[in-house]
């Protein structure tokens, strides 16, 4: 089998459902043999055999269900789901999954992402090309936005002058400066292919055998910078990550994640602290705590400001902002 693609759910069923049919749509057959009638927008008789597996988190909102009645209503046993007995966040899923997987390759794809045009296999022909040449690790396609505008997927590794810029606002102030916007890479459109530190593991390609020798994702991170340690160990085994930028897939950053924004900007916190601890040492990830909670507080000082002072007549907002900044300082000293 050529692809693996693997989706971690947790309480997803407003999501899964346009993730699966948008695979269906530009993959075509699940054998690889694609009538073009039967899906006139799929690779055609250039088709891959794939899989999908899903990993459920243990969903409460009927996703398990759902995703039962998917399998049975698609009658071609490309479906497989995985019913974890707890949430195991993304990383534990994942690596669950990658156990069951059959293919060659695996796409981690989260349920938010959906394909968008055909031509995927363009990016399997990509990293087998570089990898003839030198050790080829991740691959990340552009990010669309669900406005269409381009979402910053591929980064450079985390540095503790990062999270100071963040604490000043700098990043967003200064989106064009090299140095500034540096982390999420702001100051370059993202319009052609290059070589990265890393990229987002919302939907990420890499070999199965090259997966497994990175050591898989870290499960010491229950969700968020696990894909940033991935990457970080296969530019330490010798691989190279790229952006691959000729092909596009949209992405409804944090869709999930949206419900409870508070409890992901404290889980963000958790993982970049448990990111620089892990690979720079413990003090210094104290010190990106630190600079975190400045970052924050920060935050809070300037929503409340702008709710006292009406900005633009969006005090609902504002007040909005400030609570979630209080409630993820809450969150993460009560160590969430």
């Amino acid at each position: 089998m050529d692809l693996s693609i693997i989706i971690v759910s947790f309480n997803s069923i407003d999501l899964i459902n346009n993730c699966i049919r948008s695979i269906y749509r530009y993959l075509g057959d699940p054998a690889g043999c694609s009538d073009i009638n039967k899906y006139p927008e799929s690779e055609g008789k250039r088709g891959l055999s794939w899989e999908i597996i899903i990993a459920d988190n243990c969903s409460r909102d009927g996703s398990v269900e759902f995703i039962r009645g998917k399998i049975s209503e698609m009658k071609d046993n490309a479906i497989s789901l995985i019913e974890l007995d707890k949430n195991y966040g993304f990383a534990g899923a994942a690596n669950c999954a990658s156990e069951n997987a059959k293919g060659k390759y695996l796409l981690f794809m989260n349920p938010d992402c959906e394909l968008i045009e055909r031509g995927f296999k363009n990016v399997i022909d990509f990293l087998e090309k570089k990898g003839k040449g030198q050790k080829a690790g991740a691959v990340g396609t552009k990010i669309l936005n669900t406005d269409g505008s381009v979402q910053y997927s591929c980064r450079v590794f985390p540095r503790l002058e990062f999270q100071l810029y963040d604490a000043f606002f700098l990043p967003k102030l200064c989106k064009n400066s090299k140095n500034y916007g540096k982390y999420f890479m702001t100051w370059w459109d993202h319009s052609f292919t290059m070589q990265v530190d890393w990229v987002s593991g919302a939907f990420l390609l890499i070999k199965s055998a090259v997966f497994k020798k990175a050591g898989r994702f870290n499960e010491a991170y229950f969700m968020y910078s696990e894909d940033a340690e991935l990457c970080l160990s296969l530019v330490k085994k010798g691989y190279a990550n790229y952006y691959y930028a000729d092909y596009k897939v949209k992405h409804s950053d944090g869709a999930v994640a949206l419900r409870n924004m508070a409890l992901r900007e404290a889980q963000v916190w958790k993982s970049r602290k448990i990111y620089f601890s892990r690979n720079h040492g413990w003090l210094r990830g104290q010190v990106l705590s630190i600079l975190y909670f400045k970052y924050t507080i920060n935050r809070l000082i300037a929503y409340y400001l702008l709710f006292i002072l009406n900005f633009r007549g969006q005090k609902k907002f504002y007040k909005n902002q400030a609570a979630i900044c209080s409630e993820a300082i809450k969150l993460y000293f009560k160590g969430i």
